[in-house]
């Protein structure tokens, strides 16, 4: 089975072919989906999608369709449960950059 990967360019600082030449400082994640954001978690663990779902508490091919794009139907216990596990910010799984709401007027609770 082909999964498509999420998009995430390196870690800053790092040489990527694709800014060479350029005046950036280096290049960025982005990890403003949460799928993106839970490959990166997986991958800081050095998780496989199997390892990271049986550590989480979760089904690997849930795991497997939220880094594809799907979104968890209990979205705040699932960034909680994997927060918890992995040490990941749980502000930061929930909300992406900056750790700020999407919607104006959300307020973030933790369970």
């Amino acid at each position: 089975m082909l999964r498509k990967l999420c998009l995430m360019t390196a870690v800053h600082g790092e040489p990527s072919p694709a800014n060479e030449g350029t005046a950036t400082e280096g290049w960025t994640v982005d990890d403003s989906q949460f799928g993106a954001r839970l490959a990166l978690v997986r991958q800081r663990m050095r998780w496989n999608i199997k390892e990271a779902a049986q550590a989480c508490g979760i089904a690997p091919a849930s795991w497997a369709s939220w880094e594809d794009g799907a979104m968890p139907r209990k979205y705040t216990e699932i960034c909680e449960k994997i927060a918890a596990r992995t040490g990941a910010n749980y502000l930061w799984l929930v909300a992406g950059p900056g750790g700020k709401p999407r919607a104006s007027g959300t307020t973030l609770k933790r369970p």
